[in-house]
């Protein structure tokens, strides 16, 4: 298990997230929503599901595939990542 730094769509707060190396986008971004969604910000949109990129100066990288673990797309430990709806 290792860290990854958390930006939730339209959160002002940065989280901690513990993951495995393991765990698929898809999982990452349920990890991530848990300790955001309905106590400092809400769902952008419930019905599209949420996506992973890596954090960049301009917020363009592109979405990684769902079903990618954090293994496959090199994360380590206090990665920067994104959760957002497209």
């Amino acid at each position: 298990m290792f860290a990854v730094l958390s930006r939730f769509q339209n959160d002002a707060h940065v989280r901690v997230v513990n993951v495995e190396p393991s765990f698929t986008m898809d999982q990452i971004a349920v990890a991530c929503a848990e300790p955001a969604v309905d106590r400092h910000v809400r769902h952008p949109d419930p019905s599209k599901p949420l996506r992973v990129r890596q954090t960049t100066e301009d917020d363009a990288a592109p979405a990684l595939p769902r079903n990618m673990t954090a293994a496959e797309a090199g994360f380590r430990h206090f990665e920067c990542i994104d959760v957002f709806v497209e």
